[in-house]
């Protein structure tokens, strides 16, 4: 005997109520990663606006030293370097006199104040400058994720070498200071520019995992065709 099973055909409106579902949800995980996109770059400008201030100048930590009554040094580290203000406010001692000269690396006190004296020079904004290159086109990979993932990368990489090498300079800024007398008032103060280095290595690691979640979205709709 022949069994004959039957058949359900399945009403249109459920067909189409079934595409309609896909095609939302396809419509829905587009628009995710568009709004992920949106949020990777958001951080990626962050991170240029941060170099573009730190290229200009802004100073990354200052360092103070005052004898009451007879001079005050001001160092400013920034990207070109290291400078010193010189403010000469009376007689000034023998031990001033020698640090004076050693930090102005001249021969003589100066008789009147000195603003910007170069004492040490290295083109740390060439570095930036690259670093905005890089940010800007890490923004305009948008279309090519993997390539944007390892500009990505490279980008934070070099943010985080930068970070780690304002830290070591600071500590020698301070190592400096640490032999003094007590005759001598010391301070040293983090700058804008150190923040904007820290704001730029951490956005820097957001955007790549941004990039990350982005590359999974797309892989998901991809299974989802």
């Amino acid at each position: 005997m022949e069994i004959i099973f039957p058949c359900y055909v399945l009403p249109e409106c459920f067909i189409e109520v079934l595409f309609k579902f896909t095609d939302e949800r396809l419509l829905s995980l587009s628009k995710s990663k568009f709004m992920i996109q949106r949020v990777q770059n958001l951080y990626l400008i962050l991170v240029f606006i941060a170099l573009v201030i730190l290229t200009i100048g802004t100073d990354v930590f200052v360092s103070t030293v005052t004898e009451p009554n007879s001079f005050t040094a001001i160092t400013h580290a920034n990207v070109y370097g290291v400078q010193r203000d010189i403010s000469i406010e009376g007689d000034v001692s023998e031990a001033s006199a020698e640090y004076i000269k050693t930090i102005t690396e001249k021969v003589e006190v100066p008789s009147e104040n000195l603003q910007g004296i170069p004492t040490f020079y290295f083109p740390f904004f060439s570095i930036t400058i690259l670093m905005c290159i890089i940010t800007a086109a890490t923004v305009l990979s948008f279309k090519k994720l993997k390539r944007q993932l390892r500009l990505g990368r490279i980008l934070f990489v070099v943010n985080f070498i930068g970070f780690g090498t304002v830290l070591v300079l600071y500590y020698l800024l301070r190592q400096e200071t640490a032999g003094l007398s007590d005759s001598f008032v010391t301070s040293h103060q983090l700058g804008i520019g150190f923040y904007c280095i820290v704001t730029a290595t951490a956005f820097s690691f957001l955007a790549n995992i941004g990039i990350r979640r982005d590359i999974k979205l797309i892989e998901s709709i991809d299974r989802i065709r």
